[in-house]
Order: structure tokens, then sequence, then C-alpha cells
């Protein structure tokens, strides 16, 4: 019985670790403003922004027409935060200390604008290039 219990463990140790590991490789992480995917539109990619100091970091994503892009927001600061699109199509509340995923979907063209609902000065854009 324990064996099996052990081989039970090991098989979804291996397959947690097959899932990381399998990443495209498209995050578009803090590095300001890097398309987060490659690719024509309709796509998907992910990116991820802090919170800090009552400031996005990084406060400018690029992405593709149409693309869905997820959004990790991490809430470094000690008050509430949300991201929400100058749109009203997404919005998250962020806790203190806490993380949020939103998936926001890229229009044709332009830029989307993204901001704190508590804090409007905190504001960021996505340009669709």
């Amino acid at each position: 019985m324990r064996t099996k219990m052990t081989l039970m463990v090991v098989i979804v140790a291996l397959g947690l670790v097959a899932a990381a590991c399998s990443s495209d490789g498209s995050s578009g992480g803090g590095n300001g403003g890097g398309s987060p995917s490659s690719g024509g539109g309709g796509g998907s990619g992910t990116a991820a922004i802090s919170i800090s100091n009552f400031a996005f970091d990084p406060n400018s994503l690029t992405g593709s027409a149409g693309e869905e892009l997820e959004i990790t927001v991490t809430n470094n600061d000690s008050t509430t935060h949300s991201f929400t699109t100058d749109d009203g199509s997404v919005t998250q509340d962020i806790q203190s200390g806490q993380s949020a995923t939103v998936t926001v979907t890229l229009p044709s063209s332009g830029t989307l604008g993204w901001h704190c609902r508590f804090h409007p000065s905190m504001t960021g854009t996505i340009t669709v290039g």
C-alpha cells in the first residue's frame, strides 16, 4: 500500500513539473512594453504587472489585435487596488499582498487603458501593434 502511495505522489509531482515546463515562453513579464506574444491577432499572451507605491510596473504593455492577454497583477502595497480597463470590460480588485489574473481582449487597433478604480491617478496602457 505504501509503495502505491509513493508511486502516486511521484506521478502527480512529475505531472506538475511537466505542466510548468511546457510554457510557450511568451511571458510579457516586467519588460515594460515587449510584445507578450508573437504571431497574428486572435492569439493569446501573458504579462505580469506589479503594484508598488501606488503605481503599476510596468504601466505599458503591447499586444496584437484581437489577442486575449492574460495579465497577472500582484499588489505589493498595504491597501486594496484594482485593475480596471477604461472601457469597463474588466475589473478585478486585488487585496494587499495578493495576486489576481485577468484576461483582456485587445481591440483591433489603438490603445486600451487601465486604472485603479480606488486610486484614479494609477494608470497604464496596452498598445495594439
